[in-house]
């Protein structure tokens, strides 16, 4: 039989990769949230920190359906948020210390990021490319069929910035030449629109 260090291992293994693709763990946004809320829960059951849990369910994943509430309820037009859920509990997994994005943003970079997102940044639509060359590789990204989400991360772990980009329009088979960002999230996973995201909006 396994051992629980065993057990914790492949958890903590596991964790990184189903974030980045949660599609094949999850299949859809229901699923996700119930596979990553699982993983996570073993993992503070294992290490003692039940309490912790309990405190990201009232805070971050908080919501009359758990995190996909918080999307659901802005009633927009969006067919499926699983790289947003996905993307909200590697948030909580980096606060929880169970996982590393690839980049966290120093205090200087982080105030570069909030002060490039004044109103008039909100005016025209960005490009990923657009996006990544002006602040530089994100901390953490996934993507679904639909959406890419790119994520900055400040140290010491706090709540990141969320910027979600479109692969392709709903209903339209072919991919768009590269995703445009659609809007980003920064507090309770309220959504902050660009003029391209008029569509969701209807």
């Amino acid at each position: 039989m396994r051992s629980i260090e065993e057990f914790r291992n492949r958890q903590l293994e596991m964790l990184p990769h189903a974030l980045k693709r949660p599609a094949m763990y999850g299949g859809n946004a229901p699923g996700i949230a119930l596979s990553l809320g699982s993983l996570l829960w073993d993992l503070c059951w294992i290490d003692e920190r039940e309490n912790d849990w309990e405190e990201f369910k009232e805070t971050d994943l908080k919501g009359s359906r758990g995190v996909l509430g918080q999307f659901e309820y802005q009633h927009f037009q969006i067919p499926d948020y699983i790289a947003e859920v996905a993307s909200t509990y590697a948030q909580v997994a980096h606060k929880l210390d169970y996982f590393q994005p690839d980049r966290v943003l120093n205090a200087t970079e982080w105030n570069d990021l909030q002060s490039t997102l004044i109103p008039d940044f909100f005016e025209r639509d960005w490009t990923q490319t657009e996006i990544y060359d002006r602040l530089g590789p994100p901390s953490y990204e996934n993507y679904s069929s639909d959406t890419r989400v790119a994520c900055f991360a400040p140290e010491p772990a706090a709540d990141w910035i969320f910027f979600d980009f479109s692969r392709r329009l709903p209903d339209h088979s072919d991919w768009l030449q590269t995703p445009i960002l659609r809007d980003i999230r920064r507090t309770e996973n309220r959504f902050e629109f660009f003029p391209f995201a008029e569509w969701c909006q209807k």
